[in-house]
């Protein structure tokens, strides 16, 4: 009979081997599990990234496609507003004048009036009159002459009278049908007005449907506009902002080519190259007589003119009354809201670190991060009668961190 087996030395190491082999099998295992799980998670934040930039591509695109359709429109109403603003000031030229006929006339009139008497009694009894009083022979012949000249100066006085009313009824007529044309202006301004909000409103829609990602860069350039204590500080903090972004794509570029990552790297290197370039073409000077001032109305600060705080360092326009603003340059909208003492501002970016400011807009039609063109409706004026201060408009372009004088662009 054979007793029971007696573990030795020898077989408990075996097992102690067997279970380390085991375990260290499981652990690989475990760790090649892990190893793929992550490499699975990496690809699919991956795919959602790029979906992501797709999908901002594509909003973008949709944005930018709505934008364009507004352009002409907008250009329609801006002649529509100028039209106005041109008809406006010609009605209150012809009122001025009109009352400056009124008090000429008045005038006259009064001045007249006194005479009216010797005149009648001259018509009625002129011998009587004349001769009422002998008189030698040298003092009447003057009396006549003094007569004569009185005569020829009551006859001026009544043509100077006639003509003013013949003009004052010119005016009249005139004024009636500025003011029908006037009626007919205003009709079409609104109806295009309408229009144009429209097309804007649905621009703007299109880009407050984009995704996360894309609001979260957004939200980084529009926060760091926000804390600015100054217009050049805002444009500084943005500029730092996108060079941050840049450096990361960089290093991120970077990291995926020593993991061998060859089309992350590329895609992410690309990125790179269109932050560094812009969202837009940058400005070209315009031909010479274009339209390309973002209101109507008149400049009553040119760039570099004097002004209480130094020389200007933007354009001032003196627009009508709920004037459309539209857009100096294709790009990106990188700030839209309240700023500081400039009210309502706009920080357009053109491109090749051009960016256009606007400061003064009463209601906005865009958000940060939309992608606009030249021409296309930003939002309006505030509404103005003539009783308060007329709004204005500010416009500054800038070069990284340097003004530049925008007329040559507008």
């Amino acid at each position: 009979m054979h007793g029971p087996a007696v573990a030795t030395p020898e077989g408990h190491e075996t097992q102690s081997i067997r279970r380390q082999i085991e375990n260290a099998r499981t652990a690989r295992e475990a760790l090649l599990a892990r190893e793929k799980q992550q490499g699975a998670e990496m690809q699919a934040r991956i795919k959602a990234q790029h979906e992501a930039e797709a999908q901002a591509q594509r909003d973008a695109a949709r944005a930018t496609e709505l934008s364009a359709a507004t352009v002409d429109a907008t250009a329609r109403l801006q002649r529509t507003e100028q039209d106005t603003a041109d008809l406006d000031s010609r009605i209150a030229a012809l009122h001025t004048e009109q009352d400056t006929l009124h008090r000429a006339l008045t005038q006259d009139v009064a001045a007249l009036t006194p005479l009216l008497p010797v005149v009648e009694r001259l018509s009625l009894y002129p011998a009587d009159t004349l001769l009422a009083v002998p008189l030698p022979a040298d003092r009447a012949v003057t009396g006549l002459l003094v007569m004569r000249g009185l005569t020829t100066r009551i006859a001026q006085q009544a043509r100077q009278i006639h003509d003013r009313r013949a003009r004052l009824a010119q005016l009249d007529a005139e004024l009636a049908q500025q003011k029908g044309r006037m009626t007919q202006l205003l009709a079409q301004q609104e109806s295009q007005r309408d229009s144009v909000n429209r097309s804007a409103h649905a621009a703007l829609e299109a880009q407050r449907q984009s995704n996360a990602a894309v609001r979260s860069a957004t939200q980084q350039v529009e926060d760091a506009a926000r804390k600015a204590s100054s217009l050049q500080d805002a444009i500084g903090r943005i500029e730092e902002v996108e060079r941050t972004a840049q450096a990361n794509l960089e290093r991120a570029a970077q990291e995926a080519e020593r993991a061998h990552r060859t089309q992350e790297a590329e895609a992410t290197r690309a990125r790179a190259r269109a932050l560094a370039a812009g969202p837009g073409p940058g400005v070209n000077a315009t031909r010479p007589g274009s339209a390309g001032a973002p209101v109507p109305g008149s400049i009553v600060t040119g760039w570099g003119q004097s002004t209480e705080s130094g020389p200007a360092s933007g354009v001032t326009y003196a627009p009508p009354s709920r004037a459309t603003v539209r857009a100096p340059c294709s790009g990106r909208v990188d700030f839209a809201g309240p700023f500081r003492s400039y009210g309502q501002m706009m920080i357009l970016n053109c491109g090749q670190h051009y960016r256009f400011v606007l400061a003064g807009i009463g209601d906005m039609a865009v958000a940060p991060g939309q992608q606009i063109v030249k021409g296309a409706p930003v939002g309006q004026m505030p509404a103005w009668s003539g009783a308060q201060a007329r709004p204005t408009l500010f416009v500054q372009l800038r070069r990284g961190g340097t003004a530049v004088n925008p007329a040559p662009y507008l």
